[in-house]
């Protein structure tokens, strides 16, 4: 008996936790769909642990730049894609709040520089094909 006790007492706060984790994680994922703004942002690094990994992303906001990490789980990205420009969605008064949108590479310059960045900062980019 003593011991269903302490199991339950050293599994609740962990319940408690995941719980209240997922709710906060559910809510932010909700104002992004509903207020979120997009800008273009660049994937800067990948931070890597044993049982996860983070995607660094710079981007600007009113020529500001902020700098935020996002799990990489379920993202499609790779190392290789470092230095790659993609749609970002964040929370126009918690900018730091971002989700990535990768399923399309952004490679118009033009896009890029009105979106903050420098010459410098846009590298070597694909040529675009010009349709005529």
């Amino acid at each position: 008996m003593k011991k269903n006790i302490k199991l339950i007492l050293v599994l609740s706060p962990l319940a408690f936790i995941f719980v209240f984790a997922y709710i906060i994680s559910h809510r932010t994922d909700n104002k992004l769909q509903e207020k979120g703004k997009i800008t273009i942002g660049k994937f800067d690094s990948i931070q890597e642990y044993p049982k996860r990994s983070y995607l660094g992303l710079s981007y600007y906001i009113a020529n500001k730049r902020y700098t935020s990490f996002e799990s990489s789980l379920h993202k499609g990205i790779s190392k290789n894609d470092m230095g790659k420009f993609y749609k970002i969605l964040y929370l126009p008064d918690s900018p730091e709040i971002i989700r990535g949108i990768y399923s399309k590479e952004i490679i118009d310059t033009v896009i890029i520089l009105k979106a903050g960045f420098s010459r410098s900062e846009i590298g070597n980019l694909p040529k675009q094909k010009t349709v005529k």
